[in-house]
């Protein structure tokens, strides 16, 4: 478990490779749980609260769904011990040690801001997390990650290290054989030379360093409860000039959509669209929006950030933004009624 963008998917990834564990992808074991219970329980419902299920007739149908889909999995797989990985657990683990209360908790940890800055991607090329077509600015997704990190963190202090476990993304990215090595002595498992030598090697995501301007930097700091756990947890303050950090100069006086649209135009003309593409995507992201940089986002189909940049002009009438969106549409070779539908666009047969 662990806050969302926190690593959860790398560390479940790495787990199954382990010839004796499966763990799955945010079966959510917890609300079939609660729903099998809920079935029996005429006291309570399906909704996951503290005291579900909250007869003892529901609480046993419910435990026992919960060994039966764990068993099938194992079953499935061939192995002989199982977990699920769902970020959301992290608010939820004291009512999982309820139902479970033999179960060990593995909890990563990510720096906060870089949570929020790969949440924020995530928004615009993540079909999964494209709700609203706002996405939760900085502040409100700082103090999601702090809400949950610190329910773990405080809970799991209860539970004692024989059954809690925390560990740093930043540690798994820089030395993951040595940190899986503890994580699956933790869980009572050998760590091997052929498994050490299969995760040998981590991808690590882009830093807050990297992608995040001083102005998202000032809003996360203003949410108290992240600003106390990032020092709790020992990392760096965030800084206030581009000085601290050269990266972050290219983002430095730079608020507003149209001031991104310019940067994102500026870096297409000299090839760097890496560099355009986040400007352009920063332009229509926030509550200000400039058409100019959706248009050019679309003009790029192959990139899963045009999708975020159609859905945001959908319904503008302006003439170019149509042409832009129907240039989109056919290239992406949407059948004609379904770009009606979504877009209100016409489209080739």
């Amino acid at each position: 478990m662990g806050a969302g963008r926190s690593g959860t998917s790398l560390l479940q990834r790495i787990l199954c490779r382990h010839p004796r564990l499966h763990c799955s992808h945010e079966l959510r074991l917890l609300e079939l749980v609660v729903l099998a219970g809920a079935l029996v329980d005429v006291d309570g419902g399906p909704d996951v609260v503290d005291d579900a299920p909250r007869s003892p007739f529901g609480l046993e149908v419910g435990k026992s769904f919960g060994r039966l889909v764990a068993g099938a999995q194992l079953a499935q797989f061939g192995r002989a011990v199982y977990g699920d990985k769902y970020p959301p657990y992290c608010e939820q683990i004291h009512i999982l040690d309820r139902l479970f209360p033999s179960a060990r908790f593995v909890h990563i940890v990510r720096d906060g801001r870089d949570v929020v800055s790969s949440a924020l991607q995530a928004f615009v090329t993540n079909r999964g997390w494209r709700r609203p077509l706002v996405p939760p600015g900085p502040n409100r997704l700082a103090e999601a990650w702090a809400k949950a990190v610190r329910h773990a963190r405080d809970y799991g202090k209860r539970l004692g290290p024989a059954r809690y476990f925390e560990l740093r993304y930043e540690a798994l990215s820089a030395a993951p054989a040595e940190t899986m090595s503890d994580v699956f002595r933790f869980l009572g498992e050998e760590f091997g030379p052929e498994l050490a030598a299969s995760v040998a090697e981590v991808e690590r995501g882009k830093t807050w360093r990297e992608t995040l301007s001083l102005g998202e930097l000032a809003e996360i700091d203003r949410s108290r409860s992240a600003r106390d756990l990032l020092e709790e947890l020992g990392y760096p303050p965030s800084p206030t000039s581009g000085d601290a950090y050269p990266s972050l100069a290219w983002t430095a006086g730079l608020g507003g959509a149209a001031a991104w649209h310019e940067r994102g135009a500026r870096a297409r003309a000299e090839g760097d669209e890496r560099k355009a593409i986040a400007s352009f995507v920063r332009a229509i992201r926030g509550g200000e929006k400039d058409a100019r940089a959706a248009r050019a986002l679309l003009d790029s189909p192959e990139r899963a950030e045009s999708l975020f940049a159609a859905f945001n002009v959908r319904t503008d009438a302006d003439a170019s933004s149509r042409a832009a969106l129907s240039r989109w549409v056919e290239a992406r070779g949407l059948d004609r009624e379904a770009a009606r539908a979504l877009f209100e666009v016409g489209a080739r047969p």
